[in-house]
C-alpha cells in the first residue's frame, strides 16, 4: 500500500485569522476554488454570491442535524468537578438513557463511580472503552434527558474558540434547518446561509434535500500516525429519506449537480452511493468512510466547506475533492495569503466540477 504523509497535510496557523465569534449569515468571505491541476483559477467572492455559482437544475444539499448542548458540569460523589462531552447515545429505555462520553479528568470515573449534575440528573459509570470514553446511565429517559440537556447543557464549541459560550451561540452555531438533534458539533458550512440566501438560491432554480449526519467528536481530531492510511476512522450515524434518495437520482439524469454543504452532507451521499453501487437509496446506518487523495469522492459535483483545522481527515478529504495535495495547498496557501478567516467560524470554499 502506498503512504500518505500527515506531514504534508500541514500549515502554521495565524492565530490572528481564528475566527472567534460568527459574521451575520450571508457575510462570509468565499474563494471559488474548482477542483484540477495547480494553476486553476482561484476566484475571490462572498457567500451572498452563492446563488450566482449554480445553475438551474442543480441541487443544494443541507445536513439537518441540530447540534446537542453535549458539555455537561457535574461533581462525583467522592468529591470534584467533573466536566463531560456527550459523543452519542448508546441505548435508552422507560427509565434511562445511556451515552458514550469524554470526561475531564477521566481518571475520576472508575467502573461503577456516579456523577451527579444540577437538574436532579445522575449518572453511573456502565463502561469504559479502550479510547478513554466512558458509558453513562442516566437517570431520565431520552425524552426528559433531551429536554434537561436545554436547561443545564453547553453548546460544545471547539478548543480553538477562546471563549465560553454565549447567548448568540444559541443560533449562530445552529445551521438555519437543523432539527434532528444528534451532533456534538455543526456542520459548519451550513452557518453561512440563513432563510435570505436559501431563497436566493431556490429563487436561482436550485432544489434542496436533506441528509443527516450527526457530527461527532472524532470529526476534528487530529490524525496521529504519519501514514494517514493507518488512521482508525471515527463512526458517525447517517441517514437518507426516500425523498431525498429518489430526488437526487432524479436530479442525476436531469444533468443537474449535486452540490453538498459541508464534508458531512458529502461523506453521507458518498456512503450512499458506494454501498449502493452508485445508486441513491434510502437508509440509515453508521459511516467510517475516510476520504483522501487516493480515495476521491465520486458521488457529488459540488462541495462547499469552511477552511480547516491542518493535520485533520477533513483536510485529507478536501485535498481529494481539489485532486491533488498539490492542489490542496496552493488553494489554501491563497486563502491565508488573503486573510480568509478559519474553522468554524470562519469563512469558506466553493469547489465545484463544472
Amino acid at each position: 500500500m502506498p503512504n500518505l504523509l500527515l506531514s504534508d497535510y500541514d500549515f502554521e496557523v495565524p492565530n490572528d485569522l481564528v475566527a472567534q465569534i460568527p459574521l451575520p449569515r450571508g457575510s462570509s468571505r468565499m474563494l471559488i476554488a474548482p477542483p484540477g491541476p495547480v494553476g486553476t483559477r482561484l476566484e475571490h467572492r462572498g457567500i451572498s454570491d452563492l446563488a450566482l455559482q449554480l445553475r438551474e437544475g442543480d441541487c443544494l444539499i443541507l445536513n439537518d442535524t441540530k447540534v446537542l448542548r453535549a458539555r455537561l458540569r457535574g461533581e462525583v460523589q467522592s468529591g470534584g468537578g467533573i466536566e463531560v462531552l456527550l459523543l452519542e447515545s448508546t441505548g435508552h429505555d422507560a427509565q434511562s438513557c445511556s451515552w458514550m462520553a469524554f470526561a475531564k479528568p477521566g481518571r475520576k470515573l472508575n467502573l461503577g463511580r456516579v456523577v451527579r449534575f444540577p437538574g436532579n440528573q445522575d449518572a453511573v459509570v456502565e463502561a469504559i472503552l479502550p479510547d478513554g470514553a466512558r458509558v453513562l446511565k442516566f437517570s431520565s429517559d431520552l425524552a426528559r434527558f433531551h429536554t434537561w440537556l436545554l436547561d443545564w447543557g453547553e453548546l460544545p464549541l471547539p478548543p480553538y474558540v477562546k471563549r465560553p459560550p454565549n447567548l448568540a451561540d444559541d443560533s449562530s452555531y445552529q445551521t438555519a434547518w437543523g432539527t434532528r438533534p444528534g451532533a456534538v458539533a455543526a456542520p459548519t458550512a451550513g452557518l453561512h446561509l440563513g432563510e435570505k440566501e436559501l431563497h436566493e438560491i431556490q429563487a436561482a432554480g436550485v432544489s434542496i434535500a436533506h441528509v443527516t449526519l450527526h457530527v461527532g467528536a472524532g470529526t476534528f481530531q487530529p490524525v496521529s500516525v504519519e501514514n494517514v492510511l493507518d488512521h482508525p476512522m471515527h463512526s458517525e450515524h447517517w441517514e437518507m429519506s426516500p425523498e431525498t434518495a429518489d430526488h437526487l437520482t432524479a436530479v442525476r439524469r436531469a444533468k443537474g449537480r449535486l452540490v453538498c454543504v459541508g464534508t458531512t452532507s458529502l461523506r453521507t451521499l458518498e456512503t450512499v452511493y458506494r454501498q449502493n453501487h452508485g445508486q441513491f437509496l434510502p437508509g440509515s446506518g453508521q459511516t467510517r468512510l475516510f476520504l483522501h487523495p487516493l480515495d476521491r469522492p465520486q458521488s457529488a459535483q459540488g462541495l462547499l466547506t469552511n477552511f480547516h483545522w491542518p493535520r485533520t481527515t477533513l483536510i485529507l478529504l478536501v485535498a481529494g475533492w481539489l485532486g491533488s495535495r498539490e492542489r490542496w495547498r496552493e488553494v489554501y496557501d491563497a486563502a491565508l495569503a488573503d486573510r480568509y478567516r478559519l474553522f468554524s467560524y470562519g469563512d469558506c470554499m466553493l469547489s465545484l466540477v463544472s
